[in-house]
């Protein structure tokens, strides 16, 4: 579904024959790519939403897809360990990547840095060259993964434990912790400024967090005394 962000009213209805499990604005445009447990791939026009583009067909159910402002492509990770990026126009895929036990993939706000919730590890590769940035292992099973705009912090969601944790992005060295959610983590993104990021869980909610702790930000204010 497509709701006004503003309002909160359902605007239309993306049909598919299977669980959706993931879908993102192909930028400012009226685009809507979807990735589906029926393997496919598929861009929607919410203007004529009865003829969807399938761009690509997957080996394996569709975990997670994001649009590449940068790159001008499509990124999509499945239950196969692969991370394809694909050419809509050509629906064509122009390279893949691999992670054993992919949870969910992750962009920065400029596109150039994809990050990756694999099992208990946490990778990240730099668009521009696909070399890997970040890579380390943690001791709990991560579900979601996003790096803020100045890649500073990594935030991460536990799939069991159901925490949200904050680590330094250089060092790897954890920095909070927090607790909320009373459902697995499906998703996290940083505001565009980086001060504040969102989290999506099974538990039907989305929370908003900062990214330095006790510093004043929008709805965040301090009583002085």
């Amino acid at each position: 579904k497509v709701w006004d962000a503003v309002t909160g009213k359902d605007l239309i209805t993306l049909s598919h024959g299977n669980i959706v499990k993931s879908a993102d604005f192909v930028g400012n445009t009226d685009l809507v790519v979807t990735g589906s447990q029926d393997k496919a791939v598929r861009v929607f026009d919410i203007n004529r939403p009865d003829t969807p583009t399938t761009v690509v067909s997957h080996t394996a159910p569709v975990r997670s897809v994001k649009w590449s402002k940068h790159l001008r492509l499509v990124i999509c990770a499945d239950n196969n360990n692969s991370i394809n990026l694909v050419d809509p126009r050509a629906s064509s895929v122009v390279k893949s990547l691999e992670a054993p036990g992919i949870a969910n993939i992750s962009l920065t706000n400029d596109g150039r840095l994809l990050s990756c919730a694999a099992g208990k590890c946490i990778l990240a590769w730099d668009l521009d060259t696909f070399t890997t940035v970040k890579d380390f292992t943690v001791d709990y099973d991560v579900s979601v993964t996003a790096i803020n705009p100045e890649r500073t912090r990594i935030v991460t969601g536990g799939r069991s434990d159901l925490l949200i944790r904050s680590y330094d992005f250089a060092t790897e060295k954890q920095m909070d912790t927090h607790k909320g959610h009373h459902g697995s983590v499906h998703d996290a993104c940083f505001s565009p400024d980086g001060q504040i990021y969102a989290t999506g869980s099974e538990d039907g909610t989305v929370r908003l967090w900062q990214t330095n702790p006790g510093s004043e930000y929008g709805l965040w204010q301090f009583r002085k005394a």
